[in-house]
């Protein structure tokens, strides 16, 4: 977003406000919005010294703050307490073992010499897990020993029991956040403990709001049409298989289907993809695109979805929205796929609730033909559809905790 230019005016902004020149550092960084509680980080463009894929960043509102030296990245809360923070998904941008290899090691190294009073790793369950094997190895090997926790272990329930081998007694505290998932893992003689969903917490605080303005915005939403999701997943490989598979569906012109207002919640870094592709095919005046982080309310006033498998079908769920899940890959990946998953349990609402409720589509059956029939049947039984969806929701919420 910066074009390369390396004498800009101090301190200005470019690429809609997302990157700035700081003279005085001598680099270009970039500014985003901390997603969960609106606090303003930067985050340092070239590589950190001593964290070869690293970031440097600093909170610059609130009273919490990250470091920045020379040589390490540690988060010190106004305590003045030192815990180490793993960004383990920047792992799933280096492809070479290598790589990763190092970066691990650069890790484990960092943590040796800070210290620190916790180590906290969250999902990522690959990396994160080879980080507790070394911290393992070398806390027996020196005479310092912390904590370690990790957050959201393997879904063995979606991808066999087996893999839960390798994580028994690998960690001093293992949380998840599916009560049913805490049930499972202590009958197989892994200690887990479950503490709550943010995901549920985040729906239920949506449905205590007003939201009048979304109501009266009629550019996306009309309440007198039937109300579709197109949800297309969030990654590059699901939008290359699922948005041509919407495009056609919308661009059928069935004449059940004349009463839809379309609407295509994606990502901020998509929607310019997604915006110019239904231009492309003219399918525009029926068609909204919308950024799922700024109109998130649109899963409430939803009246149908359609949706890549993951977390999102069990929000729409929650949301007592009638879903259909759909999934599309390469052949290999699918082939792969059918071998090693267990398709009762891939989405979540339906292991949750340990019955079929949410349909899916999986690969080959996940066509326009496919899903425009499917659709057909739901929007001609859609007031019992509402009525199982609505009542399926309160199961989930009450098994898990909330009221």
């Amino acid at each position: 977003g910066c074009g390369g230019t390396t004498e800009p005016p101090s301190l200005e902004y470019y690429a809609d406000d997302k990157y700035l020149y700081d003279e005085e550092t001598n680099s270009w960084k970039y500014v985003e919005a901390c997603e969960k509680d609106g606090n303003r980080y930067i985050y340092e463009s070239k590589p950190t010294k001593g964290m070869p894929y690293g970031r440097k960043f600093h909170k610059i509102d609130g009273e919490e703050k990250f470091l920045k030296e020379d040589d390490k990245i540690v988060y010190e809360d106004y305590r003045g307490d030192k815990y180490f923070a793993v960004d383990c998904e920047r792992t799933e941008f280096t492809n070479s073992i290598k790589c990763k290899n190092k970066y691990l090691n650069e890790i484990v190294k960092l943590i040796l010499k800070e210290k620190p009073k916790v180590v906290i790793t969250i999902d990522t369950k690959g990396f994160s897990l080879a980080l507790a094997k070394q911290l393992k190895l070398k806390f027996s090997e020196t005479n310092f020993k912390c904590p370690l926790i990790h957050f959201v272990p393997p879904t063995i329930w979606a991808y066999g029991k087996s893999r839960i081998k390798k994580w028994k007694d690998m960690h001093d505290g293992l949380f998840c956040l599916f009560k049913k998932e805490e049930a499972i893992l202590n009958k197989l003689n892994t200690k887990c403990k479950y503490v709550g969903n943010p995901v549920i917490e985040k729906i239920l605080n949506c449905n205590n709001k007003n939201d009048t303005k979304l109501i009266n915005n009629k550019s996306y939403y009309n309440p007198k049409s039937i109300n579709c999701l197109l949800l297309p997943g969030s990654r590059e490989s699901e939008l290359k298989y699922l948005l041509p598979e919407f495009i056609s569906l919308i661009k059928s012109e069935n004449p059940k289907f004349t009463n839809i207002n379309w609407i295509i919640p994606t990502t901020k870094l998509q929607f310019d993809e997604v915006t110019s592709k239904i231009k492309k095919y003219n399918i525009s005046t029926n068609t909204k695109v919308v950024t799922l982080e700024e109109n998130y309310e649109l899963l409430k006033y939803a009246d149908l979805a359609i949706a890549c498998s993951g977390t999102i079908t069990l929000e729409l769920v929650l949301f007592k929205v009638p879903t259909i899940a759909i999934y599309k890959s390469d052949f290999l990946s699918a082939f792969i796929g059918r071998l090693l998953v267990d398709f009762q349990n891939v989405l979540l609402p339906n292991f949750l609730l340990g019955d079929k409720l949410v349909p899916f589509l999986f690969q080959e059956k996940c066509s326009s033909f496919h899903i425009s029939n499917l659709l057909i049947e739901f929007i001609q039984d859609i007031e019992n559809k509402r009525k199982l969806f609505r009542n399926y929701s309160q199961i989930i919420l009450n098994n898990m905790g909330y009221k």
